[in-house]
């Protein structure tokens, strides 16, 4: 009898020990992912107070980003073309102006020629366009002047309406960047309801992020090509009063007259 007793014992302990361990095992897996869990409320917090970085920001912006940095790009080699070309020493320098106003003085029309073949500026090629018809009288010098002053215009204004496309470009990029952070907040929405704010944060982070940066390219590349615009249509107005007003003077020097090439007149006046 005491046998069986022994024997009954023995198996309520054998079922009782199993299903204790299980417990205890069920115990430490639910403390261990709620550990988890809380670590990981904590470092989504850590994460949410720590300042976000450019690259960061990039992201977020998805693919369009990298459009926008390429028409950056772009927009940034063209305005750096046009300084170049704009220089000043490279359309109207003032050491060739004064140059070309001593000879002149002097009538040494053998000398102007030799200035302005010397020289790769604008207004030397708009002297050079006039001076070939100089036999033919000074209306025919100035049409000539007139007519390369309108290529002279082309070569001047080169780019510019490439740096306004880019421009407008950019602003429409950032507006399709918007238009698919919302697609996709919408589909979220239509997935997962509307209960937690973070489902829909991805996709408006991209229509912000995409938005801003468009502007910015946007606003950079047209206020660029706006300046430029100006600086053009300035110098191609300074141009062309100056190569008419030099070959003027020179063809009045030239018959004895008198002109405008003084010894106190600034070469950039003439």
């Amino acid at each position: 009898m005491r046998t069986w007793i022994w024997l009954a014992v023995l198996a309520l302990v054998a079922l009782h020990v199993p299903g204790t361990l299980l417990a205890q095992e069920v115990a430490v897996e639910a403390t261990e992912a709620t550990g988890a869990a809380v670590a990981g409320a904590a470092a989504a917090e850590a994460d949410a107070d720590a300042p976000r970085t450019v690259a960061d920001w990039y992201a977020m912006g998805g693919w369009v980003m990298h459009l926008l940095v390429l028409t950056s790009i772009i927009s940034f080699f063209v305005i750096l073309e046009r300084l170049w070309a704009l220089r000043q020493s490279a359309v109207l320098p003032r050491g060739l102006l004064r140059e070309l106003r001593d000879a002149a003085r002097e009538r040494d029309l053998t000398q102007v020629v030799a200035l302005c073949g010397s020289s790769r500026s604008s207004v030397a090629r708009l002297l050079r366009s006039g001076l070939v018809h100089y036999d033919s009288g000074l209306p025919a010098m100035e049409e000539a002047v007139n007519v390369a002053a309108d290529q002279e215009s082309t070569r001047l204004r080169r780019n510019l309406g490439l740096l306004s496309a880019l421009g407008n470009m950019a602003t429409m990029m950032g507006l399709m960047g918007t238009v698919l952070g919302m697609i996709e907040s919408f589909d979220l929405i239509a997935k997962t309801g509307t209960g937690d704010a973070r489902v829909v944060a991805g996709g408006i982070f991209q229509a912000l992020v995409t938005t801003a940066a468009g502007l910015m390219v946007g606003i950079a590349a047209i206020g660029a090509h706006s300046f430029l615009r100006r600086r053009a249509e300035g110098m191609e107005i300074d141009l062309t009063e100056k190569s008419l007003r030099m070959l003027e003077d020179l063809w009045t020097a030239q018959r004895g007259g008198g002109g405008v090439l003084d010894e106190d007149k600034d070469p950039a006046e003439i």
